[in-house]
């Protein structure tokens, strides 16, 4: 699989770079930025010319390439009857409570909790060399720190938004390699609705809170897909409208860009 642009698809990027876009981050106050890309026009678009390539951990979103790697290898199972056992284990994600991940959980589930451990029991039952191979070392990944922590996605395995929607994109297109209906089965799992699908993940990096959300957009004839990442001081308190302000950013952009 090929997750990075040629260079001239890289001045491309440059030309169609639209800085007028971060003007509705300052104007609610959030820090982060954007990254477009309108299969419509064949055209990617982004707020500030660094994000495209900017790593930061890839968090929960690795749980979509671990659940098609699971069911490709019969340990996962799409009905929902079929259940992994928790093992008792109360856990805590960067110190906050997870009750839902405190019971044994299908897939369907897991996805949704965003549940860890759930994910990490692929490291006992996958050969070591094929998790290494193709977990640990993961194509998505574009800078790997640490894999050998529990949850390494959460801390030292990097990429970025042109990784990751290109990533959706041959998910939602059935390209990647992994049975067709697999990929179907966990792209339904984003969908919100008709016109939208989302997948979030959240962590915590050198000293910042990252929420980072990828999705498409499918009100036009062809999806438009997206990556909103923005950043948080882990020392300032959460603030009550914070997530209403982060959704009107997007609903902004988009509605300037007549999508």
């Amino acid at each position: 699989m090929k997750y990075i642009f040629l260079f001239f698809i890289t001045n491309i990027f440059q030309l169609q770079a639209q800085s007028y876009l971060d003007y509705y981050f300052k104007a609610n106050q959030v820090i982060g930025a954007i990254v477009i890309y309108d299969q419509n026009k064949e055209q990617w678009l982004f707020s500030t010319e660094s994000e495209v390539f900017i790593n930061s951990p890839i968090a929960s979103h690795f749980h979509l390439w671990q659940a098609l790697i699971g069911l490709e290898n019969n340990i996962f199972k799409s009905d929902v009857h079929e259940v992994q056992l928790w093992d008792g284990v109360k856990r805590t994600f960067f110190g906050e409570s997870k009750p839902e991940w405190n019971q044994s959980s299908n897939l369907i589930d897991a996805l949704k909790n965003k549940n860890d451990w759930y994910f990490d029991l692929l490291k006992n039952q996958l050969p070591k060399d094929y998790y290494q191979e193709n977990i640990a070392n993961a194509p998505i990944l574009k800078e790997i720190r640490n894999n050998e922590w529990s949850y390494f996605w959460n801390y030292g395995a990097l990429t970025n938004p042109n990784t990751m929607i290109l990533f959706l994109k041959d998910m939602y297109e059935g390209k990647l390699p992994f049975n067709k209906a697999y990929q179907q089965l966990i792209f339904n799992q984003l969908l919100i609705d008709k016109d939208l699908a989302i997948n979030t993940g959240t962590t915590h990096y050198n000293g910042q809170k990252i929420e980072w959300t990828i999705g498409v957009y499918f009100k036009q004839k062809e999806p438009i897909y997206f990556s909103l990442r923005t950043i948080n001081s882990l020392d300032k308190e959460n603030e009550a409208d914070y997530e209403k302000r982060r959704n009107l950013v997007l609903s902004q952009i988009f509605e300037t860009l007549n999508y």
